[in-house]
């Protein structure tokens, strides 16, 4: 036995696929985002927002199927629910629809499904809910969806030329947006009856074609004229009355194949590419008397110039001889010639889904790593090369550049001993070649050789708390004079330091002057101008030793003279014009080269 449609059948696991996508985005955005941490939190939240938002809009939509869908289902559990389980697999099921309903009321009556020996036939008459339907018939024939649907049509009703044209693209519509949902074109069988007067003694056959692919009007229309004569020849020659009555039947239907080819086909070859497949047309007649003012029926007049009615004939008087209560027959041998439709489940093609939106975030992961590890390669060697580009005379740039250099080089041996990191993995890292150069950089750095220096002690040249030079520091001046003749490229820097006793910015006055003394000094020596000498005063800023003691006191009481490059010289600017005045002070807190 089936399994009962008391629950909404399983189908594609749209949820599921969603939440896998969301993890896989989630993880690119974890592991291997090149992103800043600020876009990569917006980014997160957007993927969690839209996986939400996605998770409840096909919950909704699953509840709507499902409302829509529990009527039409229940009905074919309770007609098949007798029959063997192979029944609903191995036995066509066709969805029949009406363009106005009469037609289903008069094929089903008041039966939802009919089963016949050719078919399941599944009644539907709302083309709204037409897709839910197919849908759900997907769902509960285990993935094997409708077979056709058959497009039952009464074509002398009375009805407007806008009115049928409305209905026919209301149904191919809905035919196609059912055709999506099920994942493939629906056959459409179009059945066209015509209502006859004048009957035979057989009930009228169907005359029609099917399972023909890319029929085209003007070919169905001879298929089944060829059909039409050949009923008109098999009549027996012996009964007049048969063979004119076959004769009649076949122009009233040649007549409405011929209707159908300018009025309904187009309508369905005409719906949006791949979502409608026309696979049969068949026509018949049926007892009833036609309505002259119906689309079919001006047809008929405008070839014949007479009425529908008048050209049918007068009615019969032997009932016998009508089709019995004149009702829409079923199009079974139209339904024979189409094929089955096979097996389509939804977890094969939910993981192949999966599957692609793995390969395709690996995709995206593979492009990060392979940014990131173009981004780090560059940096190593725009560091290097910064580094390789300064001259030695530049010290403090030199030492920035070699910080850089160091950083890289920890980064690098990092990843040499935790592993890489999935930013810049998945077999694309090109760190490890680089680590020999760095080291070898580092290796050859040279620190400058520090400017020569002369400290003179305070006591030695000045009386305590006086700025004018006592009368023996000539003798302490003197070789601090040699040193600087010795250097003529260089510029003077004579700075003043005191200690921490008295008043901070009384002995800023003091070192200031005490300096200004020993420049006055130099100034007046032959040999040496004015214009390379400079002072500053530091007071008790920069101690050499503790003031809490008398030895640290006197240590801190100096006169120091140093000489630097002269930044003035075009050889000794920097080349990436960020000069060492501007962006540190050299070793030993000795500025790198002075300014006039």
């Amino acid at each position: 036995m089936g399994p009962h449609l008391t629950g909404y059948p399983s189908g594609y696991p749209y949820r599921t696929l969603f939440v896998w996508v969301a993890l896989l985005a989630l993880s690119w955005i974890k592991l291997c985002s090149p992103w800043p941490a600020g876009w990569n939190m917006v980014c997160l939240m957007l993927v969690v927002f839209v996986t939400l938002v996605a998770i409840v809009v096909t919950t909704r939509r699953m509840r709507v199927r499902r409302e829509a869908t529990r009527r039409a289902l229940h009905a074919v559990d309770a007609a098949l629910s007798s029959l063997p389980a192979d029944v609903k697999r191995n036995t066509p099921l066709v969805i029949a629809v009406g363009h106005t309903g009469d037609e289903l009321a008069q094929a089903f009556g008041a039966d939802p499904v009919r089963m016949t020996d050719s078919a399941v036939w599944v009644r539907h008459d709302d083309p709204a809910r037409l897709m839910h339907v197919a849908d759900a018939l997907k769902r509960w024939r285990d993935g094997q969806g409708p077979d056709a649907v058959a497009y039952l049509l009464a074509a002398d009703q009375a009805m407007g030329s806008v009115t049928l044209h409305a209905g026919l693209k209301r149904w191919c519509s809905a035919i196609g947006e059912a055709s999506r949902a099920v994942g493939y074109p629906l056959p459409v069988c179009v059945a066209l009856y015509a209502r006859e007067t004048r009957g035979t003694a057989d009930e009228c056959p169907w005359f029609g074609v099917s399972g023909i692919g890319g029929m085209q009007p003007g070919r169905l229309t001879n298929l089944i004229a060829a059909r039409l004569a050949q009923y008109t020849h098999m009549a027996s020659p012996e009964i007049a009355e048969e063979r004119q009555a076959r004769a009649h039947r076949t122009a009233l239907l040649d007549s409405l194949v011929r209707w159908a080819a300018q009025a309904i086909l187009p309508a369905f070859a005409g719906t949006q590419r791949g979502t409608v497949q026309l696979a049969a047309l068949g026509v018949t007649g049926i007892n009833g008397r036609p309505a002259s003012d119906s689309p079919y029926g001006r047809f008929v007049t405008g070839i014949t110039e007479l009425p529908l009615c008048a050209a049918d004939g007068a009615a019969l008087s032997e009932p016998s001889r009508m089709s019995p209560g004149g009702r829409c027959r079923l199009p079974e041998p139209l339904i024979r010639g189409i094929q089955p439709q096979p097996v389509r489940r939804a977890l094969p093609r939910a993981l192949a889904h999966a599957f692609v939106c793995l390969a395709a975030g690996f995709c995206a992961a593979a492009a990060a790593a392979a940014w990131q590890n173009r981004a780090l390669v560059e940096r190593v060697v725009g560091d290097m090369a910064r580094y390789t580009s300064i001259a030695p005379a530049q010290a403090a740039a030199r030492v920035d550049a070699l910080k850089a250099i160091h950083r890289d080089r920890d980064e690098l041996e990092r990843y040499a001993r935790s592993g890489v990191p999935p930013r810049l993995g998945l077999g694309l890292y090109r760190g490890t070649p680089w680590l020999a150069p760095i080291n070898a950089l580092i290796a050859g750095y040279q620190p400058p050789v520090p400017p020569p220096t002369i400290e003179l002690d305070s006591m030695s040249l000045f009386r305590s708390g006086s700025a004018v030079l006592s009368s023996g520091s000539n003798r302490v001046l003197v070789g601090a004079l040699q040193m600087i003749k010795a250097h003529p490229d260089k510029r003077v820097l004579i700075a003043g330091h005191t200690d921490s006793i008295g008043n901070p910015a009384s002995n800023l006055k003091l070192s200031e002057a005490r300096a200004a003394s020993v420049r006055d000094w130099l100034a007046d020596a032959p040999g040496i101008a004015p214009t390379r000498l400079a002072i500053q005063g530091y007071g008790d800023t920069r101690p050499k030793a503790a003031n809490d003691t008398d030895a640290g006191r006197a240590a801190n009481r100096r006169v120091e003279i140093t000489l630097v490059p002269d930044c003035r010289k075009p050889q000794l600017a920097s080349t990436n014009g960020n000069d060492s005045s501007k962006n540190g002070s050299a070793p030993q807190g000795q500025p790198a080269c002075l300014f006039e």
